[in-house]
């Protein structure tokens, strides 16, 4: 049986890297950070987020978006406009912006086979907010990437960003889980979705010590399912903002009661599970996960 085709961009994906669409959007984030400047000046913290892709940084992303105020936009991969130059105001515009179109569609996400997930919180402040105090975007793959590619992108990021304190969450979810969704949701081989996982582990480590223990916020996915509100109280203490009951009532009902498992869906040779086992054993981070929990 053939290996199934590794997935092609998308024309929208390869669109939005273009020169012409970031022109565009250095114009209008440019205009819309001159309108929203006095909202601006209350923030105190910027948020990005780490790791690897499909461990549920969308969802953690969108239950913050729901606290008042917080804006946390998915997938702006804000790096990519610090490096072509937009200002604090621009970047921050830009979360804004998404935030409201992505809270206008309800928080919906295109997921496997067709289905979509809808990550939107009934009553919440998901595309606005008040007394603004963090901006973020909850992009963890390519946020990863060009910070590791790049060793000084993160003094630059937080150089752009002054005096506002950059910040990071890293979302952690059972390796097995991460790369079989890789394979399902990407068609990609094992060793596709291996390779990339591995080479972010190798970024990761290195790229934490560097932002440092007292701006990083290391969570477990399934931590968030099994206490969402414990969890989420938590991550707005780090980020500066109070969780009220309001907020967390309202939140923590929209969090599943039980993790995706994933890696139920794919059969795994033995060769690739121990591959993945001895990838857990060389990571404290991923300390604890195995395959049958």
């Amino acid at each position: 049986m053939a290996a199934p085709a590794e997935r092609a961009p998308s024309v929208k994906d390869v669109l939005r890297r273009t020169p012409v669409h970031t022109a565009w959007r250095s114009v209008a984030f440019a205009a819309g950070a001159l309108r929203e400047r006095r909202r601006f000046e209350g923030v105190r913290t910027y948020c990005l987020f780490i790791g690897h892709a499909r461990s549920g940084h969308s969802v953690i992303g969108a239950l913050l978006d729901a606290h008042r105020q917080i804006v946390i936009s998915d997938e702006l991969d804000a790096l990519r406009y610090l490096r072509a130059g937009f200002t604090r105001g621009q970047l921050m515009y830009g979360s804004l912006e998404i935030s409201r179109r992505q809270g206008a569609t309800l928080r919906q996400k295109a997921g496997r086979g067709g289905k979509t997930y809808s990550y939107h919180v009934p009553g919440a402040w998901q595309g606005r907010a008040e007394e603004l105090r963090v901006v973020g975007d909850s992009q963890a793959g390519w946020t990863t990437r060009r910070l590791g590619a790049d060793p000084d992108l993160l003094r630059r990021l937080r150089q752009r960003m002054a005096p506002i304190e950059v910040r990071f969450v890293h979302v952690v979810r059972n390796p097995f889980d991460n790369i079989a969704t890789m394979m399902l949701r990407g068609g990609r081989t094992f060793e596709s979705a291996f390779a990339q996982y591995a080479a972010n582990c190798e970024v990761i480590v290195p790229l934490a010590a560097r932002i440092g223990s007292q701006r990083l916020y290391r969570v477990r996915h399934e931590a968030l399912v099994g206490d969402p509100r414990a969890t989420l109280t938590a991550l707005c203490a780090f980020l500066g903002v109070e969780a009220d009951d309001a907020y967390l009532a309202a939140a923590t009902a929209q969090v599943y009661r039980s993790p995706a498992r994933s890696r139920t869906e794919v059969e795994w040779r033995p060769e690739d599970a121990r591959r993945v086992e001895e990838l857990i054993a060389r990571f404290d981070y991923l300390a604890g996960y195995r395959r049958d929990d």
